[in-house]
């Protein structure tokens, strides 16, 4: 359901933070967070984040890759 990967992106690529909306600039930790139910990003969840920006999107993630271990019936 979640892949992390954290790390620094090098220099001003364009890529912008999904929860705030800001440019994620050249030094900024940032994590990179896929959502099975939005692999390529349609949706709005699956993209870069802040790291400070991810941890409550990457909880919700953790949460619901554990419910879904769950048999459904």
């Amino acid at each position: 359901m979640l892949r992390e990967t954290n790390g620094e992106w090098n220099g001003g690529n364009g890529r912008w933070c999904r929860a705030c909306k800001q440019p994620i600039e050249q030094g900024q930790a940032a994590t990179r967070l896929t959502f099975d139910q939005d692999p390529h990003g349609f949706d709005g969840l699956t993209g870069d984040y802040h790291t400070t920006c991810s941890r409550p999107y990457a909880s919700i993630a953790r949460a619901l890759d554990a419910l879904s271990r769950f048999p459904r019936g």
